[in-house]
């Protein structure tokens, strides 16, 4: 017989270190309306103080509510297994996302829930769990849940859930007390981050999200509205095993957006603005109709040309362990199982963006053998373009550095040395002989170590061998340059291994 002793966590410790488990204010936000989704919720009002006294954030729903049982097993940290077999519309996952979500922005959560008539209450307050040290949950008397915010509209309900959110202590310490400047500085950023990960209930109307009483309206980042304007490829069906073997459907659909120019200023605003549009390109991955992760390539090599696509992605709440969902659902990995179509899908969308940028030409470079830094684009009419050559060798390790948000900012900053090259005032100072290249008085050893950077950080990430890394450096700008390099190299690296 197996001997077992309790070792049941200390209340304050595990509180507090849930409190840090990194939700942002608008996800944590979007943690609680899952809640209201999984209960059939129809209506939900996002509410923010209107008044420096009285500073709060509420989330009330009209679903189906919770009985004094259940309201109290919903408290309870881990109050399901995510090893559970869910319902195919639920979009929670650990049991922590109520608790978690909200203690981590205040240190006061008090929930009042009402179903088939009968109200109850319960209350879970930081400060009183520092003093006892137990799981104390507090159980709120009528004379309290009156007193919270919104509870009178509440209490007109049928059925339904308040959550209500008081004591902003992480706002107090990091703004110096400016809690309801904050609070009222997030109420943008709340709307802007629910119209884009809730769009599909918004759009679909099964739903409707107020804050302050107006209407959040959902964004549209694959222009579903203007289908006419966008280019979509045939849904593809992968099929992947679960953790238990069963077989599920992950859906998959490559979308080409259109030229800024071919977009109005109200697509715009339903694709997410200005920024959005620029920076966001690459997957959605959507769990039961819930925008998880956007805008990301998952470190898959794109270029240029891809800057219009999109890769809208499916997948059932069976397979959050493959896809390893996170607790605050902010990240998630490509299952091994489906990588490989996916970046076919991702490749076929490529495509289809190149095919959408014909004018842009075909490379012109003098020998095709060399990795060059800039690449010569033979435009209509026999005309040419320089632009930087977004396959080098030079810059591919650059991306490896970077994420996508950060490769997409560096993407317009080339794009606009490229646009600015000063090419008359070049040509002005090379005819009168003051044009010259920037003396270096040790180029050979500053290239030498830039070799030896992009050799080993291709050796860290890469699967070639040393070789073949070094002959490929030696075909590239502005290394092909430098005659002895080759053998410098080899020999840094033979020592090196020794």
């Amino acid at each position: 017989m197996v001997q077992t002793r309790k070792n049941i966590p200390k209340a304050d410790s595990l509180m507090g270190s849930m409190r840090s488990i990194g939700y942002t204010f608008e996800s944590a936000i979007a943690d609680i309306i899952d809640n209201s989704i999984s209960a059939h919720a129809k209506n939900i009002q996002l509410s923010f103080p209107t008044e420096a006294s009285n500073c709060f954030v509420s989330i009330m729903d009209d679903g189906v509510g919770l009985t004094e049982d259940e309201l109290f097993n919903a408290m309870r940290y881990g109050s399901t297994a995510c090893e559970e077999t869910r319902s195919d519309d639920d979009l929670g996952r650990f049991g922590l996302g109520l608790k978690a979500a909200s203690l981590s922005q205040c240190r006061i959560l008090s929930v009042v829930s009402k179903k088939d008539g009968r109200t109850t209450a319960f209350q879970w307050n930081y400060n009183h769990i520092l003093m006892s040290g137990e799981w104390d949950l507090i159980i709120l008397p009528e004379k309290e849940q009156r007193s919270l915010p919104n509870y009178d509209v509440f209490n007109n309900q049928a059925n339904g859930t308040l959550v209500v959110w008081q004591d902003f202590d992480v706002i107090d310490k990091a703004t110096n007390g400016q809690i309801f400047t904050t609070l009222c500085a997030y109420k943008e950023t709340v709307s802007d981050y629910v119209s884009l990960i809730f769009h599909r209930f918004l759009n679909n109307h099964s739903l409707s999200i107020k804050l302050n009483q107006l209407n959040i309206e959902g964004q549209d980042p694959f222009l579903d509205t203007k289908k006419e304007k966008v280019t979509r490829q045939k849904v593809i069906n992968l099929a992947i095993k679960d953790s238990n073997g069963i077989e599920r459907i992950v859906k998959v659909q490559p979308v080409i957006l259109p030229f800024y120019k071919d977009l109005t200023k109200k697509d715009i605003k339903l694709l997410g603005g200005d920024e959005n549009l620029r920076t966001k390109q690459g997957y959605y991955i959507y769990r039961n109709d819930r925008l998880i992760i956007w805008g990301t390539w998952f470190g898959l090599q794109r270029g240029e040309l891809t800057k219009n696509a999109r890769i809208r992605v499916d997948f059932p709440n069976s397979l959050d362990d493959i896809w390893k969902i996170d607790i605050k659902k902010q990240n998630a990995s490509i299952p091994l199982q489906i990588r490989n179509s996916l970046k076919r899908a991702v490749t076929e969308a490529m495509n289809l963006s190149v095919k959408q940028q014909t004018h842009r030409g075909r490379k012109a470079n003098v020998d095709e053998k060399i990795d060059y830094i800039w690449s010569r684009i033979q435009c209509r009419d026999n005309q040419y373009a320089y632009e930087i050559n977004r396959d080098s060798q030079f810059l591919n390790l650059i991306k490896q550095k970077l994420s996508d948000d950060d490769m997409d900012y560096l993407e317009m900053f080339i794009e606009e040395v490229e646009r600015n090259l000063p090419v008359q005032q070049i040509y002005i100072d090379r005819a009168n002989n003051e044009y010259t290249e920037n003396e270096v008085d040790d180029r050979d050893s500053d290239l030498k170590q830039k070799a030896i950077i992009m050799i080993q950080t291709a050796l860290k990430y890469g699967s070639k061998p040393l070789n073949e890394i070094i002959k490929a450096i030696m075909s590239s700008e502005p290394f092909c340059y430098s005659k002895n390099l080759e053998t410098e190299l080899k020999k840094h690296f033979k020592h090196e291994n020794k």
